[in-house]
């Protein structure tokens, strides 16, 4: 319990702030909403930057760690290519606004990618003999979200070209395209 109060209380702010973000943007996702076609981007932002930080922020930067993150990216881009749709996707390109049906999917893979990125930045603090083996990993999640997102942020964006117009008569939410 005390490594445990240890790690949460040696955890950057800036750390909780971007988990609740996640949170926040995760459970709003579970229900159908309008939004403008930029806070969609939001959450890929958040985690392609955090990956590229990830990649270009180690000591040891090496051929072998980009290549690591070079080939997960790619099977990131792969995971999202097979599996990502928007069919119910409809778009109103003269405000940017889209609306996208509600999901449970985006709640679960935030949670999940950042306790996998805190867990592995815990690991390298606490287990410092398999540093290399650490970031070997945290690299290799970087890769995987980075590419991932990018194959999602592709089909978004070819979604978006082909979605049928917003039907302005069927109400959402109040204030849901914000």
């Amino acid at each position: 319990m005390d490594m445990l109060s240890g790690i949460v209380e040696h955890t950057p702010t800036w750390v909780f702030v971007v988990f609740a973000l996640l949170v926040m943007m995760g459970v709003q996702s579970m229900r159908p909403r309008r939004v403008r076609l930029v806070r969609l981007l939001i959450t890929p932002a958040i985690f392609i930057v955090w990956g590229i930080v990830s990649l270009t922020s180690k000591h040891a930067f090496s051929t072998m760690l980009l290549t690591d993150w070079l080939v997960t990216a790619a099977v990131g881009i792969a995971i999202a290519g097979a599996l990502v749709r928007f069919h119910a996707l409809r778009a109103d390109r003269q405000r940017l606004i889209v609306q996208v049906p509600g999901s449970r999917l985006p709640l679960i893979r935030n949670v999940t990618i950042f306790a996998a990125k805190y867990a592995l930045a815990v690991a390298a603090v606490v287990a410092t003999s398999a540093a290399d083996q650490v970031a070997f990993l945290d690299v290799a999640v970087s890769g995987l979200c980075v590419g991932y997102f990018l194959g999602w942020l592709g089909r978004l964006m070819m979604a978006y070209r082909h979605a049928p117009a917003l039907d302005e008569s069927v109400v959402i939410a109040p204030g849901a395209a914000s």
